[in-house]
């Protein structure tokens, strides 16, 4: 087990709440788990749209977010909320940058392949075409409710990017089923395949843009086709000081202070 996860383990023991405190613990402990997954889910897109500035600043959330952790697991209560409000912050543009990315691309796959389908369409190509388009409209109407919540009211705010960013999976699960149909070099009639089946699949029938398809069907189920992704690095990585330097025009230098 690495370093850091051995420290929070430590953490844990040492801070055991007393009898009055179960609630409270459940409480927070809840709101970890949401926040953690909300910060979880966005992986695997970092990783296959997200850009050297997105990652750079996904990193550095990470860093944050580990820090309200330990801060927490000290039961600095309000220390800790600070650093997890400054977390939150810090995700919110970027989830919406990362929405408005994905949305752009999966547009552009299902207006290419409808073009691409005209006078050749297939029994399933109308069905899986309007499938994609509804659910970009959900997931733009999501996005559109988070951006018009009240600034304060950062988790609801993620909350429905979450919900976008889950809806946007599927719309891309419907774009890899159509480039199956229409751009596959192998043709073979398409069905509801498993994970490991649609990847063996994908493998098999395309040559030229498997990679391309590989990719979209791994970040499709929220994992990362080469590696494990910055989440994984920066949780189990070694303990570092980049906080200390700031990111220029986004987050100031942080070191904690001793109270």
């Amino acid at each position: 087990m690495m370093i850091r996860t051995l420290q929070i383990l430590l953490l844990v023991v040492l801070t055991i709440p007393k009898p009055s405190e179960p609630k409270a613990v459940l409480q927070v402990a809840f709101g970890v788990e949401e926040n953690q997954l909300i910060l979880k889910s966005l992986n695997s897109t970092i990783s296959y749209l997200g850009d050297e500035a997105d990652r750079k600043l996904y990193r550095r959330i990470l860093l944050h977010y580990l820090e309200f952790l330990e801060l927490n697991m000290r039961r600095n209560d309000s220390i800790s909320y600070e650093r997890l409000r400054h977390t939150q912050a810090l995700l919110i543009p970027l989830y919406d940058r990362m929405l408005s990315k994905n949305l752009e691309f999966l547009r552009a796959e299902l207006n290419r392949l409808g073009r691409d389908s005209r006078d050749r369409e297939k029994t399933q190509t109308k069905l899986l075409l309007r499938l994609g388009f509804r659910d970009l409209a959900e997931a733009e109407q999501k996005l559109t409710f988070a951006r018009n919540t009240r600034p304060q009211l950062y988790l609801l705010k993620l909350r429905e990017m979450l919900f976008a960013l889950k809806i946007l999976k599927r719309a891309g699960r419907f774009v890899v089923y159509l480039g199956l149909l229409h751009d596959a070099e192998i043709y073979r009639p398409i069905e509801i395949m498993q994970f490991e089946q649609m990847d063996a699949e994908i493998m098999s029938a395309f040559i030229k843009d498997r990679e391309k398809f590989r990719k979209m069907h791994w970040d499709n189920h929220f994992k990362v086709l080469d590696g494990s992704g910055i989440y994984f690095e920066v949780l189990n990585g070694p303990i570092t000081n980049e906080l200390a330097e700031p990111l220029p025009g986004i987050d100031p230098a942080y070191v904690r202070i001793k109270r």
